[in-house]
């Protein structure tokens, strides 16, 4: 009997080890966080990383209590510029920041809202997008190999040139930075000679006479130090850059139905407006650091800045035909996003 009894209790005592054997690394399992990477090419102090960025993987790790860590790779360092949207879809970047620029010909609607002298702030063609984004498939169908968490813009394009441009004859033959198809025809429309590089590029291009001027925003020529190697602005509001964050679809597919929700209800429109906001608050104060640092400003007069909107005029009809001949509604497309663009023009 005492046998018996002994038995029973190394039997209860082994099954007791065998199912804590399987049970504790079950449950560690389940309470290890997942951990995803985020790739961007901007430093940490630029305010998309800082304001946008940073911020959000806080609250997703806060939301999820922890159950999804995300680790930021700023600078190009998990990916090129030029690789990042492809990280992204083959899941080397969970997440990414990028500009479909980097990607020519690989989102060519994206391309549109890019077109010259359309826009007059970030918001505002952030609410075209949106409005391009419920009404065409074809533009959703892009990006269709991730998942789209949100697409926007930054504030408007200017020229920033280490000598003065009064007028479109000032700018032949220079050399001048641009950052995708739509700002290399616009370059080339005006007479200089386009020279496509990431934004990163540009300061020691410029310190090293590699280029003569660039096209880009306010925001960008404040976040990477343009006053210091260049010193004149010539006022064009020229085009807008287009922007997204994309995550990769398998990582979302591989989330708990209630974490795909936090992350889901933490995206979208409101964060793109948010970015917009920003850029274009940034903007307005990157005039007054470039003015203090000594940045010559030139407005074209009216006379000459319609000159500069004839040469560009061909590129509506251009991008539009190209579109069709892709398959993509091409002239629909820019007809509805020039409408859209008079609705949610700032009043």
């Amino acid at each position: 009997m005492r046998e018996r009894r002994l038995m029973t209790m190394v039997l209860v005592l082994m099954t007791s080890v065998f199912f804590m054997a399987i049970y504790i690394p079950a449950l560690h399992a389940q309470t290890k966080p997942i951990e995803l990477k985020w790739g961007h090419f901007v430093p940490t102090s630029h305010a998309m990383h800082a304001e946008v960025i940073d911020p959000l993987v806080k609250e997703i790790e806060k939301a999820t209590e922890g159950r999804v860590k995300i680790t930021i790779y700023p600078g190009a360092t998990l990916a090129k510029p030029a690789d990042l949207y492809d990280s992204a879809v083959t899941g080397i970047a969970d997440f990414v920041y990028t500009l479909p620029a980097y990607s020519p010909g690989r989102l060519p609607l994206s391309e549109g809202p890019e077109l010259p002298f359309l826009f007059k702030s970030a918001k505002h063609v952030t609410e075209t997008l949106y409005g391009l984004w419920e009404k065409f498939p074809e533009f959703r169908n892009e990006y269709r190999e991730v998942k789209m968490c949100w697409i926007w813009a930054g504030d408007v394009g200017q020229l920033f040139t280490r000598k003065p441009v009064r007028t479109m004859d000032d700018l032949k033959g220079m050399k001048i930075r641009v950052h995708g198809p739509a700002t290399k025809d616009l370059a080339a429309a005006f007479g200089a000679s386009p020279i496509t590089s990431p934004v990163g590029e540009q300061y020691e291009m410029l310190k090293r006479g590699v280029i003569d001027g660039v096209f880009t925003p306010w925001s960008a020529s404040m976040h990477f130090r343009l006053h210091e190697v260049t010193s004149h602005a010539t006022i064009l509001n020229a085009y807008v850059p287009i922007m997204v964050s994309v995550m990769n679809k398998e990582t979302f597919g591989k989330l708990s139905p209630k974490d795909q929700k936090i992350i889901d209800d933490l995206i979208g429109k409101k964060v793109a407006m948010k970015g917009a906001g920003i850029y274009d608050d940034i903007a307005l104060k990157s005039i007054d650091i470039h003015k203090k640092a000594g940045m010559q400003i030139y407005e074209l007069p009216p006379a000459e800045m319609e000159k500069w909107k004839l040469a560009v005029e061909p590129q509506y009809k251009a991008w539009a035909s190209k579109m069709d001949g892709k398959g993509l509604p091409g002239k629909r497309f820019l007809d509805e996003m020039i409408k859209l663009s008079k609705e949610y023009a700032p009043k």
